[in-house]
């Protein structure tokens, strides 16, 4: 019974999950669709480079749901595995015990009507022992119905068991297809940018896109504070702890608040924050407490949260490669909010970091510890 409900509930598991798989699976084929459908139309890079960031976010969470299938059904086939060897076990006894019994009736029903017709017993006595003949022998057929139980459970769960060995080479094989488009999709993005950085047009549009992608963020900021109501508490969390604050991920600093030449583009920006290199996945965390008021992906920084801290205070955090917080969700300081990553990203996997100061952007070293 352990065992049934323990499979029971393994297939429910692995039932549900599959379906999660089968939705990721469809997202991504129709981002692969509208990457193509871009390249024909020869959109800008910036936009470009957001969709195939969509696309390489969306592979990496299908090969990261594809490897936690393979793990669940390795675990179901070792189930298996072991219920398997106990039933051939239990057969193994159960065919010797039957046997014997078989061997038993054989020898003995030839003598039971001559003990009948020719035994000095008394009426009651031969119809006692007839009793208990029957007794032993409905105790036979139910050790022998037991054994054809364990036997069909024995055939079917061999049968699960080939089915799923093929299910699973079939779960690699697809996972390496995954691990060769992701590849792929990696050295599309890097093409793109090489290309930028050897054409001049290409380097001005570059940066009127960049430039657009800020004020968006900004027009969305004011949206956001038009929204609320204002309230003002005298002593907001950010200027009380002006240059105590946590920092968002551990990391060095590789672009500072202000004008910025990107060395390889050579785009003049202004950052509006600071770019943090750290390692891909590396946990995100909020810097103060807070309400999460957008958890999406923004055009110019990949997968982005933005948290409003009262006050006209709110703090970004872009390129990141899984967001963990929904909108509307009130967070505390040191809360994981997403994960490092690329989305967005020119130069590979980093935390774009900014403070915000009635929608104006503040240098948030100032601010950090």
């Amino acid at each position: 019974m352990t065992f049934l409900l323990i499979l029971t509930c393994l297939f429910c598991q692995i039932d549900e999950k599959q379906k999660e798989l089968e939705t990721l699976k469809t997202q991504l084929t129709a981002v692969r669709n509208e990457i193509k459908q871009l390249e024909k139309q020869k959109v800008g890079t910036l936009a470009r480079i957001e969709k195939i960031d969509e696309g390489i976010s969306l592979t990496i969470s299908y090969i990261d749901q594809l490897t936690a299938q393979e793990s669940r059904e390795k675990e179901r086939v070792a189930e298996l595995t072991r219920e398997i060897v106990r039933l051939e076990n239990k057969m193994k006894v159960r065919k010797t015990d039957l046997q014997a019994r078989l061997i038993r009736l054989y020898k003995w029903t030839p003598f039971y009507k001559l003990e009948i017709i020719f035994s000095s017993k008394s009426l009651p006595e031969i119809l006692a022992s007839s009793y208990y003949l029957q007794i032993l022998a409905r105790d036979d057929q139910k050790v022998f119905f037991e054994f054809k139980a364990d036997w069909e459970k024995y055939l079917i769960d061999k049968k699960i068991r080939e089915e799923l060995i093929e299910t699973l080479q079939a779960r690699r094989d697809e996972k390496q297809s995954e691990l060769t488009v992701l590849n792929d999709e990696r050295l599309k993005k890097k093409k793109i940018l090489d290309e930028v950085a050897k054409e001049e047009s290409e380097k001005a549009k570059l940066e009127k896109e960049l430039k657009s992608a800020q004020r968006k963020l900004e027009e969305l900021i004011v949206e956001l504070e038009k929204k609320r109501a204002k309230t003002v508490s005298g002593t907001n969390y950010l200027e009380t702890n002006r240059g105590r604050l946590i920092w968002p991920c551990p990391g060095t600093v590789t672009t500072n608040f202000g004008k910025v030449i990107h060395p390889k583009y050579l785009t003049t920006t202004k950052n509006n924050g600071i770019d943090i290199s750290t390692a891909y996945g590396q946990n995100v965390i909020a810097v103060a407490p807070g309400q999460v008021v957008y958890a999406d992906r923004f055009i110019g920084y990949g997968n982005m949260v933005l948290l409003d801290h009262l006050d006209g205070y709110y703090s970004l955090y872009g390129h990141l490669s899984e967001i963990l917080v929904e909108v509307g969700r009130e967070i505390d300081e040191g809360r994981i909010i997403g994960r490092v990553g690329e989305s967005g990203s020119l130069a590979g996997p980093m935390l774009h970091f900014e403070l915000r100061k009635d929608g104006k952007p503040v240098d948030p070293i100032a601010y950090l510890k």
